[in-house]
């Protein structure tokens, strides 16, 4: 899901495993020209769990929704989740989702070393977008929506949740249907909508690698298990064909309001655009350079990798 890493050392679950050597994709599509280069057991058909980069994929869906008028950006977010879950957070006044899709609610992150022991170690129980939302609850609102910034999972968790009501579908229903099929990513899907593929490799982390947290549902702030040409396909079909959003909604996603380098669900610098992304056991980075087309992902299994090669190659 996040990009976000943990200093504790993890138990060891009975799902766990000595790690292999972990696997990784390097992606380069340039002047027509693509090259790969894959280590360990991967190949350019490996799926990885993208993290955080599936932040883009949830705002596009969203957006794609404000476009046909099942809802708009300034709806306050209260209109569209449960009753309890406004009660968790004291109350959802005054954010709307256009202050989730910036990361300017305020909102706490729920995605702590708490939620993830409790996940690896029953990962049916607490992988449900609105168990995992309480492990916020307890946590006071960081500032008044509107007035700061702050990249919190909880806001793309929120959307994930706001993504099946006004879509009427499930959130792996409505990514199929709004993102990955129109952006033709033939090799993606969330995690827990279907069984993992045997070529999904071992997420590393501490020198251990497991595969029972991504066979529990994935949610909104990142739950997309991709292979790095998909990933680039939709970086393709979103800022280079531009079939996926109008110009106008464009000019939405990419506003940079709070001067944060960060639109809706995307990381803006100068001409790149892109995001990060890391969970347990993945890292993954994707960029394009808007002024030369160029584009870069990089998919590791192995938490908090370094992931710079997408800078450094369209430096």
């Amino acid at each position: 899901m996040p990009t976000f890493y943990f200093t504790f050392f993890l138990l060891c679950f009975p799902m766990l495993v000595q790690a292999d050597e972990p696997a990784s994709i390097r992606y380069l599509e340039r002047d027509g020209v693509i090259e790969t280069m894959a280590t360990g057991a991967a190949t350019p058909q490996t799926p990885f769990a993208i993290a955080s980069v599936g932040k883009t994929l949830t705002a596009v869906a969203i957006l794609r929704l404000a476009e046909r008028g099942a809802l708009e950006l300034d709806d306050p977010v209260s209109r569209w989740v449960d009753p309890d879950i406004s009660t968790g957070f004291g109350g959802l006044e005054g954010i709307t989702l256009r202050h989730l899709l910036t990361m300017t609610s305020g909102l706490p992150d729920y995605f702590d070393d708490d939620f993830l022991e409790d996940a690896l170690a029953a990962p049916n129980a607490v992988q449900d977008p609105k168990t995992a939302l309480s492990y916020a609850f307890p946590h006071d609102r960081l500032f008044a929506q509107g007035t700061g910034f702050d990249y919190s999972n909880t806001n793309y968790v929120l959307l994930g949740l706001v993504l099946e009501q006004a879509s009427g579908r499930s959130y792996a229903q409505a990514m199929q249907f709004d993102v990955l099929t129109p952006a033709k990513m033939r090799d993606s899907f969330v995690f827990g909508s279907t069984p993992l593929p045997a070529n999904f490799p071992n997420g590393h982390e501490y020198g251990q690698h497991f595969r029972s947290y991504y066979e529990a549902t994935g949610f909104g702030d990142g739950g997309i298990i991709s292979t790095a040409a998909d990933v680039a396909r939709f970086y393709k079909a979103l800022f280079i064909e531009q079939t996926l959003l109008t110009p106008a909604m464009m000019a939405e996603f990419t506003q940079d309001a709070m001067d944060k380098d960060y639109g809706m669900g995307i990381e803006i610098e100068d001409s790149t655009y892109g995001h990060s992304g890391g969970d347990l056991g993945f890292s993954a980075d994707a960029r394009i350079d808007l002024e030369t087309g160029t584009i870069a992902v990089i998919l590791i299994a192995q938490a908090d990798a370094d992931t710079s090669w997408t800078y450094d190659i369209l430096d």
